[in-house]
């Protein structure tokens, strides 16, 4: 639906400045159609009437360009008995909040995205962090931390989780293994 207001409002100004430039050539080939037109009762008020109507679009679409958006980045939910709106912060707080639950786990960083779709809104999430020395089993603990994020997020957001990226840093040479 915009892109055919959007059409038909660049079709009008195309029209219109193409008039008001045709009827301002001082070319003599085109002197007798001016004259033609200019002779029309309704040709002058309509030419004027669209010039303040493009005017009038013009500085709704200045004004428009200071005006704040509302849209801020996060996931809109509507239910029945109201609306919620949850931000990454938020949801990234429940998964830095998971995290913490294990002790292994030292300065995590956690990079939530939220996917607002009409229907589908998902969150993907991706987690850094250094696991202690000592600790056997990183795969194991690394599947037990996916299952508690997703659970929480879910719980916390009823939104689905679709991704979850774990990276486990190494302590003596700071690279990641993905795993």
């Amino acid at each position: 639906m915009r892109r055919l207001k959007n059409f038909f409002l660049g079709l009008f100004i195309i029209v219109v400045v193409g008039t008001l430039l045709f009827m301002y050539l001082d070319i003599s080939e085109i002197k007798k159609y001016q004259q033609q037109l200019l002779s029309y009762n309704w040709f002058e008020p309509a030419l004027i009437a669209c010039a303040g109507v493009l005017i009038f679009f013009g500085l709704l679409m200045f004004f428009a360009t200071f005006k704040p958006t509302h849209k801020k980045p996060g996931l809109h939910r509507d239910y029945e008995d109201g609306h919620i709106y949850i931000t990454r912060n938020s949801v990234e707080k429940c998964i830095y909040r998971t995290i913490q639950k294990y002790d292994e786990v030292r300065q995590p960083n956690v990079i939530a995205k939220l996917y607002n779709k009409k229907k589908n809104s998902y969150v993907t999430v991706k987690a850094d962090f250094f696991v202690v020395s000592e600790t056997g089993g990183i795969q194991t603990l690394t599947d037990r931390i996916k299952t508690d994020i997703k659970q929480n997020v879910e719980h916390f957001s009823e939104i689905p989780v679709k991704n979850i990226e774990i990276n486990v840093r190494d302590q003596k040479t700071s690279d990641t293994r993905v795993l």
